[in-house]
Formats: structure tokens, C-alpha cells, sequence
């Protein structure tokens, strides 16, 4: 069992702002190596059941700061948790609340996903989203205030925290000059047809032609884990190239407030076409540093449009660099979350 005594002196001896030691989940590996670089310890639990159930190398590497512990059993003894971070309020949030009463933690609760569309097999029922909202955490977390306000939680009184997805400018950048670029609208996505419901594979295979893009849509280049259709990137350098082998990039997402995957390719410099869906209307403004359509055939015209215009393209990828820069940068995202694990540090400091 936790030692109470031991997390009382941790906590009045450790020094002011960190590093903390964070339990969290393994979830989604872009996102979690993207938050190491805040310098706090997390230690992950990949028990299936509650969790993905492994970490996926070829979406990130490890970083340094963040250790997988294979089950529950897992948890060191000696270990002193100051806080649970949790990704998922269905899989993970009874969990992450009886580990914190045992170590007298509190809990952040962090959502990623909005609510299905009303016509989706997956639709969220009005009890599922009381449910929701009574799983709340000491401090809760979203990714974009559009999913905060879908989610119900816009009121003041909620308190919920929005916190925007940080890229790293010194890794996702522009590397290829785009009239070395190829021709083609690279997406990537995994298991991209299973889940057509939220990625789009539909409205993608409508508007590129697929499988016969060449002559009835434009060329295309999927990255991803979609078997007989594409293989995922090895490694982040391999996704970095592939951002800066084609000209645009495009998205299909449906229910994603926000894909990192559109924000990556953007910080590379493509030039983007995308759904018009959830926060990303709010990013892209249409026709000034990037095109947003929902209709499939609109999406064709403005692929086909950039890749016959490469004066356009550079001018659609430059402003799309510049949204990244100004908006979405690592060091905001860092600041934003290390400033709620130190009001979460106090918060647990009052627990002990």
C-alpha cells in the first residue's frame, strides 16, 4: 500500500513546479510524447481492457520520461503518484479514481474526441451524456473549445480547461521545397475504412477516384496502418517525410475536434484541403491558408486546383506554416500544461 507519510515529505520537499510523477494511461502515443516534453516522470499503464493495451513505436518513440508499466500490478510500491492524468472517461475514469483514493491523489480528466454525429451507428444517447458529464475529475481538460461546448461543458461554473495541441516547429517543419514535391494528396490515417464513421474513407475514396485516382480524381498517397492499402511510417522521421514528399495533404475527418495529423502536415509547409468539421473551421479559413469543403466533389476541385497551381500551393503551405507558428506552438501547449499540474499539485498537497 502507498505510504501516506512519504507522500507528506515528497510533497514538502520537492521543488516548486516539478517534476512531478504523473500515472497516467497509454493512449495515444502522439499526443503523450508530445506532453513528456513538459520534463515531468509518467508512468503508463498499457493493461488491455483499459488501455489500447500497447504502445505503437511506429506512431512515436518512448521518450526518456515516460515509463509503461505492463499491468496494475505494475505500479511500484515505492512510487509517489502526485497526480492521475486520464484520457478516456469510459475506459479509464473508475479506474483512475479508485488508484487515487488509494494513493490520495487527485485526477485530471483530459477528453480528446467529441460526441458522434446524430446518424452515426455510434451516437451518443442523452443518458451517455449525463454520464459523461458526472465523470469529472479534479481539474478537467479538453482540446479545443468547440469539443469543451459539444460536450456540454461551456458553462463558466464547469470550469473546463482547453488546452490546444502543441506541434514541435523544430521537428514537423518544412524541409522540401515544394517544386520538388510530388504531385499527389498524401492522408494519413489508420484503419481507415473500419472507421469510416469518423475518418471519412467514404467521402475520400468519392472525391480521389480511389481505386482509379489517376484518372478519375488525383493522384494520391496514403500513410497509415490499412491493410492492402498502405503501411504505416517506421518512424516519426519516416511521417516528417512524408509530410515533405507531396504538395497537399488531406484530411476527411468527421468527429475529430482537431487531428494532430492535419496540424503536423501544415507545420510541414503542404498545402491543405480538408473537411469542414468540428474546430477546423476555426484553423482554416477558406481560401486564405487553406480550403475546407464537406461536399466531395469540392474536395476534388481544390486538390486538382493547388496541384496545377504550384504558385498557389507554396503561397496555401506558407500560411498554413505561419497558423502552426502563431497558434499551435509546443511552447504554449508546454506552459498551458504545466501550469494545471501545478494548480493540481496543490490540490494534492491539500489531499495529504
Amino acid at each position: 500500500m502507498p505510504n501516506p507519510l512519504a507522500s507528506i515529505i515528497r510533497s514538502s520537499t520537492r521543488p516548486e513546479g516539478g517534476p512531478y510523477n504523473i500515472l497516467t494511461f497509454v493512449s495515444h502515443e502522439r499526443y503523450e510524447s508530445t506532453l513528456c516534453n513538459t520534463g515531468h516522470n509518467f508512468f503508463s499503464i498499457s493493461e488491455k481492457g483499459f488501455t489500447k493495451g500497447f504502445w505503437n513505436s511506429q506512431f512515436a518513440k518512448i521518450p526518456d520520461n515516460y515509463t509503461i508499466l505492463n499491468n496494475l500490478n505494475s505500479i511500484p510500491l515505492d512510487l509517489d503518484i502526485d497526480m492521475i492524468l486520464c484520457h478516456n472517461r469510459y475506459g479509464q475514469y473508475d479506474l483512475a479514481i479508485e488508484i487515487a483514493s488509494r494513493h490520495m491523489c487527485p485526477v485530471i480528466v483530459l477528453e480528446h474526441t467529441c460526441p458522434p454525429e446524430p446518424d452515426s451507428k455510434h451516437t451518443v444517447t442523452q443518458s451517455k451524456l449525463i454520464e459523461f458529464y458526472e465523470k469529472k475529475g479534479h481539474v478537467n481538460v479538453f482540446i479545443s473549445e468547440y469539443s469543451r461546448d459539444i460536450w456540454g461543458w461551456g458553462d463558466p461554473r464547469d470550469n473546463a480547461r482547453v488546452i490546444h495541441h502543441g506541434i514541435d516547429g523544430g521537428l514537423f517543419k518544412d524541409e522540401t521545397p515544394m517544386a520538388d514535391r510530388e504531385p499527389a494528396a498524401l492522408s494519413v490515417v489508420n484503419l481507415w475504412e473500419s472507421r469510416d464513421w469518423c475518418c471519412g474513407f467514404e467521402i475520400w475514396k468519392e472525391a480521389s477516384g480511389y481505386p482509379d485516382s489517376m484518372n478519375s480524381g488525383f493522384p494520391v498517397r496514403v500513410v497509415g496502418d490499412n491493410p492492402g492499402m498502405s503501411e504505416p511510417a517506421n518512424t516519426t522521421r519516416d511521417l516528417i517525410d512524408a509530410y515533405n514528399s507531396c504538395k497537399v495533404f488531406l484530411n476527411t475527418s468527421l468527429v475529430s475536434p482537431v487531428p494532430m495529423t492535419l496540424l503536423e502536415a501544415m507545420s510541414c509547409g503542404c498545402a491543405v484541403v480538408s473537411t469542414a468539421t468540428c474546430m477546423i473551421p476555426e484553423i482554416i479559413e477558406n481560401g486564405k491558408n487553406g480550403f475546407i469543403t464537406n461536399r466531395p466533389e469540392k474536395i476534388r476541385e481544390y486538390v486538382n486546383m493547388l496541384l496545377s497551381d504550384e504558385s498557389l500551393c507554396q503561397e496555401m503551405g506558407n500560411k498554413a506554416k505561419e497558423t502552426i507558428q502563431q497558434n499551435f506552438s509546443i511552447e504554449d501547449f508546454s506552459s498551458s500544461w504545466n501550469s494545471i499540474f501545478d494548480e493540481v499539485s496543490l490540490i494534492g498537497e491539500r489531499m495529504v
